[in-house]
């Protein structure tokens, strides 16, 4: 299975959805995770760190890498507004692309342009994963989910709730589940959601 994840807006959890759905998938078999982000983002993390439990490759070793991964699962984490042409590339050459969103307006923004361009790539492999959520009593979530839902766009029913857990793991080198926190616990479960509608195709 090749899984993309991307989006035309930053600053929305792309890298750190990429490493945590690559451990999720390496739970069920060997994975790679390809950082294609231009400063390498996925990289930096884990190099202050011991390293991930599946391989990461980057620049001109992750194509040797992905030719030569023949049986497993393949993440690739893009750069962030990638070119028309990149962004074609990924809609029509993975199984799944994710597009991470934050619920607020200015990433909605990004959402919808990113949206659009689906449209015109003819790209129907894709589904939104809802990022960076406020606790509650706060609603944007919902609102975002609902609006997307009337539209007819495909959303993981999983949500990755806003938590300071991950900026520690990133400063850490770490996953959050490799995290000895409470609130740690919350975010890697999310993405384990989302891991199992991934499998589950629903």
């Amino acid at each position: 299975m090749i899984i993309t994840v991307a989006s035309y807006k930053g600053g929305v959890g792309k890298t750190t959805t990429a490493l945590h759905i690559a451990a999720c998938l390496q739970k069920k078999a060997p994975t790679l995770l390809i950082d294609g982000d231009v400063i390498r983002a996925a990289t930096l993390w884990g190099q202050r760190g011991e390293g991930f439990p599946f391989q990461l490759a980057d620049g001109a070793e992750a194509l040797k890498a992905a030719h030569g991964f023949k049986r497993g699962h393949i993440v690739i984490d893009t750069e962030a507004n990638p070119s028309h042409l990149d962004f074609r590339t990924v809609v029509q050459s993975c199984d799944l692309l994710i597009i991470p969103a934050v619920p607020e307006q200015t990433a909605t923004d990004g959402l919808i342009y990113t949206l659009s361009k689906l449209k015109e790539f003819d790209g129907t492999r894709y589904r939104v994963l809802i990022t960076k959520v406020p606790p509650k009593p706060q609603t944007e979530a919902d609102k975002l989910r609902q609006e997307l839902t009337k539209a007819g766009i495909p959303v993981f029913k999983a949500e990755i709730p806003r938590l300071k857990a991950f900026d520690t793991a990133s400063a850490k080198g770490k996953l959050v589940c490799d995290l000895n926190e409470k609130t740690a616990l919350r975010g890697w479960e999310a993405y384990e959601k989302a891991g199992k509608e991934i499998f589950s195709g629903k």
